[in-house]
């Protein structure tokens, strides 16, 4: 008999860090499909007429039909995409000529649009995962296009149609067209295919075989044939409506629908600084068997309890901590008894427990069927996100054949925040996802709670007060002008559907930056220009950033505003922070950053507050960077305040780019620069780069504060050696070469002077510049 490996690495938790999504009623993303849970919006319809008109496909068999049965298990509807949500796809972007894309399942024109997407949410570019181990899982069930394309006339075919109509280009063409080299499985093990993909995807990142996966499943309707066969079965609801665990279910109603998870081992996910929606503890499937099972298609009470065991005692997982469990839920009346009545037997919660919630999203989607174990996966992450429960829809009154009251059972029917746990226990959902023909498989999701000390994630952050003068910046970017003026068109429509707020209102979930720091969190990700055309938008509140779009769109100028609408170069891969030292400092310097950027903000005040610790009170750092009401009150340009400033500035910067994305491929530093170099590459800690440079600036101040002067002068070394400092050598030296044609002379001030006045005279055109300081720093005597 086999036995389970229960060690720590083999059952590592898995952080989820990204989602993308498509399904009916025009939901593009996770935080579309929140919306409309959390309104219990209704996105069901007939079915389109463009799709198929199922009465006529089925004329002649309803005319031999005496006793009109047929027409009446006929499905008329069910929940479908929009024509606009599946020709979304652009060719060119996918390097595809218009013919090939043509004969490309919809469902995997989809996958491949909705994986950038994908990443896009998770804080990563195209660029970023091309080349890496990244496996790629996902589940289809429906064959509608191969159905489609077997009725093409032979002179319509092309020579793609044939192996582009099979399901393995599920998932061979994502790790084609983005050059993944991670495991590769496009699966169909019926309507939990998409929860078996998570299953797979966890055991590679387990078995490090991966160091990323994606995890998924599509499922689209388009063939009149398969919705016949549908109707034929009996287990679909005649109306197209899904009433899971209701009175009044009739079958379950199918549904067009698309999800995506990109995961992670937690421990790389953290080291990563990727953000986190929530934790994966384990992921397990099993078959029933034939084992208490009436025929194939039926599903079994004793296969659902076996893997619900297996996987919670392998955990050691309690139980009780789970609070809701997003079940399988179909609507149909054999099925959804079965189900939740195991539910209650393995959790088997008494009156005097808090009830086991119970809900489903086939009662607002429908059955996405290939799709559906993810529809459920994302509900329940958005779920741990916003922390609430939304509502099963379709429900009059429970199913009789539920012993809802011997098990404690509840299902939601209206939105239900999470509870507040003692000793900061986490919220566990379980998910349920089952396949016709007996392969059930079920999730333990949990909440994830970072470290309670302020943290920078991969762009979002976490734990700052927006101040009222924050700017924003958005970066749009594409393959083509035409993509990103829709790209904009489709922002601002989505824009104008947001209430705007008062900028000063108190509630900062109403407030107008609140709600744009929300949505900078995705756009900020990337930082970056990754495509041939860009737009950039600099605003303060939405009303600008509207202007701005409109006028983008018009190719009007608008303040604030940089437009780059002709094709451009992606910006280079390898980026170099240089830390300057001493000499471009300035009164007032990094204020409006300290006033609108919250990281930045953070930043200088904890080297303020180091500093104060170090030099006990003799100066406040904040005051002499922020405080000062003038120039003339400020000592910016004394060595002991200009180094440990300057130090601070790039610091604060430094971590701004980090949490923007943008990382240092090398670092390089000069003179009082070192100490900020050394500590950003991680080489001295906080504490000990402030010691460094109090010291540092106290002891130059003291001892070389004696009337000595530098200046740089945009000449070689060699011009100045020989023009301007032949027979001064005592009195002045180069002390800096920066560049072939820019070198720093250190002297006394009068020498400094007068090699300033023949510059001037003798050449004009050459530049020089004093520096801000009062020591001949680098001099050689």
């Amino acid at each position: 008999m086999a036995t389970i490996n229960n060690n720590s690495t083999s059952l590592e938790p898995i952080a989820l860090i990204g989602m993308s999504c498509e399904f009916a009623g025009d939901i593009h993303s996770p935080n579309d499909l929140w919306d409309a849970l959390k309104e219990s919006r209704d996105v069901g319809s007939e079915t389109p007429i463009d799709r198929f008109d199922l009465e006529s496909f089925t004329a002649h068999m309803i005319n031999m039909d005496n006793n009109g049965q047929l027409r009446q298990k006929l499905l008329r509807a069910g929940y479908f995409m929009s024509n606009r949500q599946w020709d979304m796809f652009e060719s060119s972007f996918f390097d595809l000529s218009d013919a090939e894309a043509g004969s490309v399942d919809p469902c995997h024109r989809l996958l491949m649009l909705k994986f950038v997407h994908l990443l896009d949410d998770a804080g990563y570019s195209v660029d970023k995962i091309n080349g890496t181990k990244t496996s790629v899982h996902i589940g289809q069930f429906s064959t509608d296009h191969a159905i489609a394309t077997t009725r093409m006339k032979p002179e319509h075919r092309s020579r793609f149609h044939g192996p582009n109509s099979l399901l393995y280009n599920a998932s061979t063409r994502l790790s084609y067209h983005f050059n993944l080299h991670g495991p590769n499985v496009s699966l169909d093990v019926a309507c939990s295919s998409s929860l078996e993909a998570l299953h797979m995807g966890v055991q590679c990142l387990r078995t490090n075989e991966a160091d990323m996966a994606v995890c998924g499943g599509v499922n689209g309707i388009f063939a009149p044939e398969s919705f016949l066969q549908s109707s034929l079965i009996g287990a679909q609801s005649p109306d197209g409506r899904s009433r899971s665990f209701s009175v009044d279910a009739n079958g379950y109603a199918k549904g067009d629908g698309l999800g995506l998870l990109l995961l992670k081992r937690l421990s790389d996910a953290e080291r990563d600084g990727d953000r986190i929606y929530c934790v994966i503890r384990d992921v397990l499937s099993g078959h029933d068997g034939n084992e208490d099972k009436l025929n194939f298609v039926v599903p079994s009470a004793a296969g659902q309890g076996r893997l619900l065991a297996n996987i919670y005692s392998r955990n050691n997982f309690d139980t009780r901590k789970i609070l809701f469990v997003e079940a399988h839920g179909t609507g149909t009346p054999v099925g959804d008894p079965i189900e939740a009545n195991c539910l209650g037997r393995f959790f088997n919660r008494s009156n005097l427990d808090p009830p086991l919630l119970l809900g489903s999203i086939k009662s607002n989607l429908g059955h996405t069927e290939g799709a559906a174990g993810v529809a459920s996966l994302i509900k329940a992450a958005m779920c741990m996100h916003h922390r609430g429960i939304t509502a099963n829809m379709q429900f009059t009154s429970l199913n009789p054949k539920i012993d809802a009251q011997k098990y404690n059972l509840h299902v939601v029917q209206n939105f239900i925040p999470f509870p507040s746990l003692p000793n900061n226990e986490k919220i566990a959902i379980g998910v349920n996802s089952f396949g016709m023909g007996g392969t059930t498989t079920h999730a333990i999701i949990e909440e994830y709670q970072p470290n309670k000390k302020t943290s920078i994630t991969n762009g979002h952050i976490n734990g700052y007060d927006i101040k009222s003068k924050q700017y924003f910046t958005f970066i749009f970017s594409t393959k083509s002008r035409q993509s990103l003026n829709n790209q904009l068109i489709e922002f601002n429509r989505w824009l104008e559907t947001k209430p705007i707020n008062n900028i000063d209102d108190d509630d900062d979930d109403n407030d107008d930056q609140a709600f744009l720091q929300r949505i900078s969190q995705q756009l900020l990700l990337k930082r970056t220009i990754s495509y041939t055309h860009s737009a950039i938008f600099v605003f303060l509140n939405r009303q600008q950033l509207q202007e701005q779009i409109n006028a983008f769109l018009t190719e009007q100028a608008s303040p604030g505003l940089s437009i780059i609408s002709r094709p451009t170069k992606p910006l280079a891969q390898k980026i170099c922070f240089v830390f300057s030292g001493q000499g471009p400092q300035w009164w007032a310097m990094g204020r409006q950053l300290y006033e609108s950027e919250p990281l930045f903000n953070k930043w200088i005040n904890l080297i303020d507050a180091e500093m104060t610790k170090i030099n006990k009170g003799e100066w406040r750092l904040l005051e002499e960077l922020i405080e000062k009401k003038n120039e003339q009150e400020s000592r910016i340009n004394d060595t002991n305040i200009a180094q440990p400033t300057l130090f601070a500035i790039q610091v604060a910067l430094a971590a701004l780019l980090v949490s923007w994305n943008i990382y240092p491929s090398t670092i390089i530093s000069h003179s009082a620069g070192d100490q900020a170099a050394a500590f950003v590459a991680g080489r001295l800690s906080l504490e000990e780069a402030v010691r460094v440079v109090y010291h540092r600036s106290r002891l130059q101040n003291r001892n070389t504060r004696q009337g000595g002067r530098m200046l740089a002068v945009s000449m070689s070394e060699e011009e100045v050696q020989n023009k301007l400092l032949k027979g001064i050598e005592h009195l002045a030296c180069i002390a800096v070469v920066n560049s072939p044609r820019s070198v720093t002379i250190s002297g006394d001030e009068k020498t400094i002077d007068e090699i300033q006045q023949i510059l001037s005279i003798s050449y004009p055109n050459v530049f020089k510049a004093r520096l801000r300081i009062e020591n001949a720093f680098h001099r050689i005597k």
